[in-house]
């Protein structure tokens, strides 16, 4: 089977090796130069394990990680992300400063890709492409693969620190819903927490050390995380969507990981669901290998019983608020900060500052 991947990003390298330890050698389109890819908090989901053992690498990542427990068993393994993309890609082929622009059809369905790269522009002719591009997928959205993005109507910071913490996760939730969360692993750290969605302006305008200093008042079992960030350009600002998708594939094109679903952050699911897509669908192709529309409905009869439900279980803040308790936002909570109100009188109603 002819496959393309698009995206060479942790999904698209997954599939791709998978795929080419099973004989089968797909091209991988990447957009970006060749480098390290961007940065973020990461842990491996328990739901990524199979596909991380079939490749052959599951001791070394946990290695380089820090295994998460519920008491019974290992639940995730937090380690860098950048890290866990050098392993999963090691080998794998990739062809950088290549966009795909387009969908090639006929007969009623996908039959190759339009590129764009530093040769110009050419064709690569398929049985299957696989969407691996992210939740902003161009190449779902060009396939006509229905996606429903819902606002959490919330915004949140994430970073990644050199600081080395003594735990491998922390959460809490905050009375208004919102969750704070850490990760450690051997070198380093890094950290979630959601606030209003204010916009990035707003939300960076009392500093770094103001961000420092609440968040290590609200998860003080992570508080040494913050200790590595000297800058805002170690954070990250962003309103997150959830993502789904009613159905992962039409003919000739295939989505998976956050190209066909997307899980708010405290789930610590969206990666290892993704790793267990790539796994599947994998497999899947090399049971069918003259037939993409088959591989793609037994990739999907694999994979609903096992994401749909999260996807319905995934909190809005509301359900997380009324988990928290349904309390008024505690003054610690808040971001930007509180002061007191000038010219108010001591019991006068807290201010921004």
């Amino acid at each position: 089977m002819r496959v393309v991947v698009a995206g060479g990003g942790m999904i698209g390298l997954a599939v791709a090796r998978l795929l080419g330890q099973r004989g089968i050698e797909p091209v991988v389109l990447e957009r970006r130069p060749v480098g390290p890819p961007p940065t973020h908090p990461f842990m491996l989901g328990y739901h990524g394990y199979p596909a991380v053992e079939d490749m052959g690498v599951m001791d070394e990542v946990r290695s380089l990680g820090w295994d998460v427990s519920d008491g019974a068993r290992s639940i995730g393994v937090s380690m860098s992300f950048l890290d866990f993309v050098e392993i999963v890609g090691r080998g794998v082929p990739v062809e950088h400063e290549h966009t795909i622009v387009d969908l090639v059809r006929a007969d009623g369905r996908v039959v190759g890709v339009l590129v764009d790269g530093p040769d110009g522009r050419t064709t690569v002719e398929s049985d299957l492409v696989i969407a691996a591009d992210g939740v902003r997928s161009r190449v779902r959205d060009m396939a006509g693969i229905e996606s429903r993005d819902e606002s959490r109507g919330e915004g949140g910071f994430a970073f990644v620190s050199p600081s080395v913490i003594d735990r491998p996760f922390a959460m809490r939730f905050t009375s208004d819903g919102g969750v704070v969360i850490g990760v450690g692993w051997p070198t380093g750290s890094a950290g979630w927490w959601t606030i209003d969605k204010i916009g990035r302006e707003a939300a960076m305008a009392p500093g770094i050390d103001a961000f420092k200093a609440a968040y290590a008042a609200l998860l003080p079992e992570a508080a040494g995380a913050v200790e590595g960030l000297t800058s805002w350009e170690q954070v990250h600002y962003g309103e997150p969507m959830v993502l789904t998708c009613p159905r992962w594939w039409v003919p000739g094109v295939v989505a998976i990981g956050d190209a066909a679903h997307f899980f708010s952050p405290e789930t610590g699911a969206s990666g290892g669901l993704g790793l267990g897509d790539a796994h599947a669908l994998a497999e899947a192709i090399v049971r069918n290998p003259d037939d993409a529309d088959g591989a793609c409905a037994m990739f999907a009869a694999w994979r609903e019983p096992i994401v749909r439900p999260l996807e319905a279980a995934d909190p809005s803040r509301a359900q997380r608020r009324a988990a928290a308790g349904g309390g008024a936002r505690r003054p610690e909570e808040h971001w930007p900060p509180l002061t007191a109100s000038s010219g108010s009188g001591e019991d006068g109603p807290p201010r921004r500052a």
